[in-house]
């Protein structure tokens, strides 16, 4: 195989590599949404296409098409946000799965680079599922590794660096440095804000994991739309959070197939 993308090959190489006992697919959703004024709009598109292929690398699975639209509604104030509706971007992945298993894969990794698209996932797979009996399904929920310590613990040790705050921010210093990694001039550090202080208020609202409240104004929490600090981000931060969270992500997945 020339590629794990499925795009960049030959439908006779995508054959011969299920022919071959390849039958896994990563199945990966990003978004186009405000990012700051520093970041670029498809930050998170950016994140599942560099972790979709590190992770096939280590599970010897192939990468469908990342779709870069999803579930953003909370950030249409912002120019350029573009949001689909929770079904319509469940449905684009269960066509694509449906698809991919009428040609002969039977397992497939769900994820996404935008914590929002976690109700997509969900219908998605389920949807998936109930169609297609015959295949296996793993959603993978990287929003809560991203923002976990064991994570920041593994590239604050690969790097030897020390980050403080909110690192795992949307549009923070995690975020800003998978951008970087791709391509430095898609970033204008010069234009990042520092952290929005009402952030807090927002994330314990939306995310308390018994009662949490559905907000769409954002713009009420940070005027900017992003929040943590961006200016510490670097290109070789970025290539070590690719790194680490697609290892993390295949030791997850390893031994969790029926």
């Amino acid at each position: 195989m020339t590629s794990r993308f499925i795009a960049s090959m030959t439908h006779e190489e995508v054959r011969n590599a299920l022919d071959s006992g390849c039958d896994t697919a990563v199945v990966a959703i990003g978004a186009t949404e405000q990012h700051g004024p520093h970041a670029p709009l498809g930050t998170d598109t950016i994140m599942s296409e560099e972790v979709g292929w590190r992770l096939a690398e280590r599970i010897n699975a192939l990468v469908a098409p990342v779709i870069p639209l999803g579930f953003s509604f909370q950030h249409l104030d912002w120019a350029g946000s573009i949001s689909l509706e929770i079904t319509t971007a469940a449905s684009v992945l269960v066509e694509t799965i449906k698809c991919l298993a009428h040609h002969g894969f039977r397992r497939f990794v769900l994820f996404s680079g935008h914590g929002g698209n976690k109700p997509v996932l969900d219908l998605a797979a389920r949807q998936a599922k109930q169609s297609l009996d015959q295949i296996q399904v793993i959603v993978f929920n990287m929003l809560p590794l991203q923002t976990g310590k064991e994570f920041q613990q593994r590239v604050e040790a690969r790097l030897g660096a020390k980050f403080e705050g909110i690192w795992g921010a949307h549009g923070g210093e995690q975020e800003t440095s998978a951008a970087m990694a791709r391509d430095e001039k898609l970033v204008h550090l010069e234009k990042a804000p520092g952290h929005a202080s009402g952030i807090e208020a927002y994330l314990e609202k939306t995310r308390n994991p018994f009662a949490s409240v559905v907000s769409y104004n954002l713009k009420r929490y940070t005027p900017w739309g992003s929040w943590g600090d961006p200016r510490g981000a670097s290109k070789e931060q970025g290539i070590a959070i690719f790194e680490v969270l697609a290892c993390m992500m295949a030791e997850n997945i390893e031994g969790r197939w029926e």
